[in-house]
């Protein structure tokens, strides 16, 4: 019975799955199709102030500077098109589906969905587009990376063994806070993510503490300031620090900017 129940339960999250592409299709289309025309504008203006931009800087002798800069710019400008584009036709939904065929995915109880209210906000994610998943194909996947929760747009992926499993509330906080990321800012927030690990070799989580935020607030620096990772550990950390009952006085000017959405 129990094994009947399984697959009976496996094959109505596929057809979920499934159903979600044409679904966000339609819904998530005035948000993203706007993301991308920003994106298409800015673009845009880049090739009309390119030229103009270089013989200042060949003027001033300052080539060596606005050469890398430049280059820069364009290649943040190319992720953010391409991740858009990705978004637009679905790929999320798509990318989900195939993952998940290889896995067990349940969707976020009531007290997971309390949890991450009391941190983020009431009504800050769409909580029944959101799955946990664990077991099959991510087990392989969990034995390469250490067990090293992470999330894929509408989905935190969670080792059965070590500490990141479901039981870590603060680490389920922290998955969230990507899956928030996703929902505002689209699939770019996993290209800067998986940028700033790569690129600082995994030391990208650090923010300073409350003495580190602290010092934030007093220079003006807002939490869309702080990279992906450290935007998911500050969630992380005061969800921890406020269940201990610590203070958490210096998260809160940041905490109410993500309940505004300003990441």
């Amino acid at each position: 019975m129990k094994v009947i129940t399984a697959v009976f339960n496996w094959l109505a999250e596929r057809l979920r799955d499934l159903s979600m592409w044409p679904i966000n299709l339609v819904r998530d289309f005035p948000v993203r199709v706007t993301r991308l025309a920003r994106t298409v504008w800015g673009g845009i203006g880049g090739i009309i102030t390119f030229l103009p931009s270089l013989v200042r800087a060949a003027a001033g002798g300052n080539l060596g500077d606005w050469f890398p800069g430049r280059v820069g710019r364009f290649f943040n400008w190319f992720h953010l098109f391409l991740t858009q584009i990705f978004d637009l036709c679905g790929g999320p939904e798509l990318g989900e589906f195939v993952l998940h065929f290889f896995a067990r995915t349940t969707p976020l109880t009531s007290a997971e969905i309390a949890m991450i209210s009391g941190v983020l906000g009431e009504d800050a994610l769409r909580f029944g587009d959101v799955r946990v998943v664990e077991g099959g194909l991510f087990d392989w996947i969990f034995k390469m990376n250490g067990n090293l929760a992470f999330a894929t747009w509408h989905s935190i992926n969670l080792p059965r063994t070590g500490g990141h499993t479901r039981k870590n509330l603060p680490i389920v906080v922290h998955e969230l806070t990507h899956v928030f990321q996703y929902e505002n800012v689209g699939s770019r927030y996993l290209g800067e993510a998986i940028y700033m690990l790569i690129k600082t070799k995994r030391d990208c989580y650090n923010y300073g503490g409350g003495t580190g935020l602290q010092d934030a607030c007093a220079v003006g620096k807002c939490y869309c300031d702080f990279n992906r990772e450290q935007q998911a550990k500050i969630t992380q950390d005061f969800y921890d620090l406020t269940t201990q009952g610590k203070d958490v006085t210096a998260y809160e000017p940041f905490i109410t900017q993500v309940r505004a959405r300003e990441i």
